[in-house]
């Protein structure tokens, strides 16, 4: 009897060393779970938290006991919360290893980028998954920058990274150079600080539009640098894209054109004509109007100048887009200049307004009142006729307003907007016709 006491307690001490082990180890474990650099969670079937580590809660900036029981997907960015629900569906259906590259969402609306390592354990009735969150913005924004670096600054080019909105992030020496402003400068500011003002909203929307499409432009622009003074560059813009295929950031590479002697042409034809048409811009058709009333002085003959608008443009471009409506402005353009004659001027104010320069009329009014009538009811009509553009047929109608002058009694902003006046007219007695300019009846 006595030694069989004597057994049983030594298996007793021998039992209580081994729970104390056993209680170390599990201590030292939690303690190794809890500060690991890795944040661990388990979720239920349903994407409930059921236990985590401090350094899960750290991550989640949150209470453990708050965070149990609480949902992992209020966690998930809302862009990746597809994704994940998916990703877990197929670990708790196929168990083994599994992980992806997410972003979490704070309370506080932080975000990081993060790697979840996950499996499935515990049996058929009760599966969970465990989770290993790892905080991976570090490595994300090197990948970010070494992508940017690889595409813009290995170039002698004048260099401009953007975020998706036009922010200007990073620029070169050569950008400095060229424009005259400093990365200090320019950082955290839109790249529309150099726009000169030369392109309208039509050009830099067809830029947008060909790089969502295509991730890449390349054209001749006009510039303004931080003294004032005018440039043309040679821009070359590329989309940097994520593996997911979105869009982080836009690289612009330019070289300045404005001193090439080869260039010279460009930059006149830049300052001074219509991109699209090729016909005279606004600067060069006021420089025209005022040509011609010089001429008419010396002359006496009359001078029309027609303001001439297109009536249903605005739906051709809403209902099939601005590369079509181009596509009509330059037939436009071509039936104009097929039907005018020589030494007069076709011009393009922008959008589709166009303005024709008739000159060497007759001198009586009369006369050159029917001279302008004949010639514009040609251009109109054929400027009614259908069109073939992409897409179908098109039928396009215009109002002209007329403005006759003789010799520099007015100003070229007057005759301009005296034929505007006209063609408004046109449109108000029911478009597709020609009206002429009546000067109001002194009092």
């Amino acid at each position: 009897m006595q030694v069989h006491q004597i057994e049983l307690e030594m298996q007793k001490d021998t039992l209580l060393r081994t729970q104390a082990a056993l209680e170390d180890s599990r201590d030292r474990y939690m303690d190794l779970y809890d500060v690991a650099p890795a944040g661990y969670l388990t979720l239920t079937k349903g994407g409930k938290i059921t236990e985590l580590s401090l350094t899960a809660a750290g991550l989640l900036r949150d209470e453990r006991g708050k965070l149990i029981q609480g949902q992992f997907l209020r966690f998930i960015a809302p862009k990746d919360q597809d994704k994940w629900q998916i990703q877990l569906h197929h670990a708790f259906k196929t168990g083994g290893k599994h992980n992806c590259e997410l972003t979490l969402a704070l309370a506080d609306g932080s975000t990081f980028e993060a790697c979840l390592d996950y499996l499935r354990t515990g049996t058929k009735d009760s599966y969970a998954v465990r989770v290993a969150i790892t905080d991976i913005s570090a490595r994300k924004q090197a990948e970010t920058e070494l992508r940017i670096a690889a595409i813009a600054f290995e170039s002698q080019e004048g260099m401009v990274v953007t975020d998706p909105d036009g922010v200007i992030l990073r620029v070169n020496r050569a950008f400095t150079q060229l424009t005259g402003y400093t990365a200090e400068e320019a950082t955290g500011r839109k790249r529309v600080l150099l726009t000169s003002n030369r392109q309208d909203a039509d050009f830099y929307r067809n830029i947008r539009q060909t790089l969502i499409r295509d991730g890449y432009w390349q054209g001749e622009m006009w510039n303004r640098r931080k003294n004032g003074e005018l440039y043309a560059e040679w821009l070359t813009i590329s989309a940097v894209i994520a593996p997911d295929g979105s869009t982080t950031h836009y690289v612009g590479a330019f070289s300045e054109v404005t001193k090439d002697k080869e260039a010279e042409a460009v930059i006149h034809r830049l300052a001074y004509y219509d991109a699209l048409t090729n016909l005279p811009n606004r600067r060069l058709l006021h420089d025209r109007i005022s040509q011609a009333m010089v001429g008419s002085s010396r002359s006496g003959h009359h001078v029309a100048v027609v303001f001439m608008d297109l009536d249903n443009f605005k739906s051709l471009n809403d209902t099939r887009g601005h590369d079509v409506g181009d596509q009509l402005l330059m037939e436009v353009a071509r039936r104009i200049q097929a039907h005018v004659r020589a030494g007069d001027t076709v011009a393009r104010l922008g959008g589709d307004e166009f303005v024709l320069i008739l000159e060497h009329l007759s001198s009586d009014a009369h006369a050159a009142t029917i001279q302008v009538a004949t010639l514009g009811e040609k251009i109109r009509e054929a400027i009614a006729h259908p069109c073939e553009l992409d897409g179908g047929e098109f039928n396009c109608t215009a109002s002209f307003g007329v403005a006759l002058c003789h010799g520099q009694k007015d100003t070229v902003a007057t005759v301009l907007k005296n034929a505007d006046i006209a063609m408004y007219q046109a449109k108000g007695d029911g478009r597709d016709r020609i009206c002429f300019f009546e000067a109001p009846a002194p009092c």
